[in-house]
């Protein structure tokens, strides 16, 4: 381990993040940056191995070829990131993705050498290449059920049986090689947690909860001054519920509101507009990270209609930094956390009259709502809090290696003097 000692009592480390980022912006990549920001402040080391989908545009065709193999195992991840373990004297390897273009030999790497991989756990692609345990409208946990060759039977994964196959290969050869039996994760949520204890092999010793954070800021707006218009930020996706938001507001002409985000079904939101004449309803597309707090902290309500189970709804952490009530759907974490730290109401999945009727009740009782930080101000989900938690773990995982690096260290020893006899 690092020994340089910054704040005289407790030895600072040094982290490698490793993230692969999607073409389309999302919630990890602002957790990778969120957390390493997070560390550095508190004088850490923080470095990033990073690859980009973008790539995959501009590489030859002999490396596209080669694609399929390197999903399984990159050599180049596994030399890049082995060399900068040994140069910058790396004491955790701490993954966020690794599809396609890093690939599991990362893992290898932090093994060979001899320091903890651990690995936040944002979706269910572990358990489900499509990695979000929904298909054609509804929840679907088939390949948890009967085996992964059913996602390759749907194409779960970017509607391509082809690119299914490749990334259930990967998971089934790395389950067994054992690969994620040698690695600590971090799940996100309990309910996460016990999703992911279904794979099988996986020591619960291993597997921690921390939740995201969302920095608190901008300003504090009590009830009576928020705007008139209740507010959704995400991707324009059929999971994220979006079909359902927009069909909900097409019978609440009295109430206004503004989405933030772009996805495949931009131009479905743009027609359905049109369509209907939904003059209540505001598209902006992609806008800043400060833009969307500045429209959370104003909104009457921030909305999560979503379909699946989400891995963690960064949207929630932040809306409750601004303060703002949420109204979510009552699946999975969503659902789970409005229950667990209050600060808003659930409706019945995919319904879009139950929405309609929670965004009334919201505005009913804006006034009555404690303008608070709600689930914020708790545990990790609070900056502080999650940073304690965090290197409570990262501690907790060095220690179990070394202390296993000591074990196998002697007995080596006990064998050689065996040996000599």
């Amino acid at each position: 381990m690092n020994r340089e000692k910054t704040d005289g009592k407790r030895e600072k480390l040094h982290i490698l993040q490793v993230h692969n980022y999607y073409t389309i912006p999302g919630g990890e990549d602002q957790v990778v940056k969120s957390e390493g920001e997070l560390l550095r402040e508190h004088g850490h080391k923080v470095w990033l191995y990073e690859r980009k989908n973008k790539e995959l545009s501009r590489m030859s065709g002999r490396k596209k070829l080669c694609l399929p193999f390197t999903t399984v195992f990159s050599l180049k991840t596994y030399r890049e990131v082995k060399r900068l373990i040994r140069e910058q004297k790396i004491d955790l390897v701490h993954v966020h993705n690794t599809l396609p273009l890093i690939s599991p030999s990362v893992f290898y790497a932090a093994f060979a050498s001899g320091v903890p991989a651990v690995m936040s756990v944002h979706n269910f692609r572990l358990l489900c290449p499509g990695a979000l345990f929904y298909r054609e409208g509804r929840i679907c946990e088939e390949c948890v059920e009967k085996g992964l060759y059913r996602s390759i039977k749907y194409g779960c994964y970017r509607g391509s049986r082809l690119q299914t196959l490749l990334c259930a290969a990967s998971i089934k050869l790395h389950r067994m090689a054992g690969t994620y039996q040698r690695i600590y994760f971090i799940c996100l949520t309990e309910f996460n947690k016990k999703k992911l204890l279904r794979l099988k092999g996986i020591c619960p010793e291993r597997i921690f909860v921390k939740a995201n954070f969302a920095e608190a800021g901008g300003e504090t707006v009590f009830p009576k001054q928020r705007e008139d218009y209740f507010f959704y930020g995400g991707r324009l996706e059929e999971e994220k519920g979006i079909k359902v938001l927009m069909k909900a507001f097409l019978g609440l002409e009295d109430e206004k509101l503004v989405i933030c985000g772009e996805g495949s079904l931009t131009d479905w939101c743009g027609d359905y507009t049109k369509k209907h004449a939904m003059k209540n309803v505001t598209l902006k597309g992609a806008v800043s990270g400060e833009e969307v707090k500045k429209l959370m902290s104003r909104a009457k309500g921030v909305i999560i209609p979503s379909l699946w189970y989400e891995g963690f709804p960064m949207i929630m952490a932040e809306a409750y930094s601004v303060r703002t009530p949420v109204i979510g759907s009552d699946v999975g974490n969503v659902g789970q956390l409005i229950k667990e730290h209050g600060g808003g109401w659930t409706f019945e999945t995919g319904n879009a009259e139950a929405l309609a009727e929670a965004v009334k009740i919201c505005n009913r009782e804006q006034e009555s709502i404690p303008v608070t930080e709600g689930g914020m101000s708790k545990g990790d989900w609070s900056k502080e809090g999650n940073y304690k938690r965090l290197i409570q773990i990262y501690r907790r995982c060095i220690a179990d290696v070394r202390k296993a690096q000591k074990k196998r260290a002697a007995g080596n020893e006990i064998k050689n003097v065996a040996d000599e006899f």
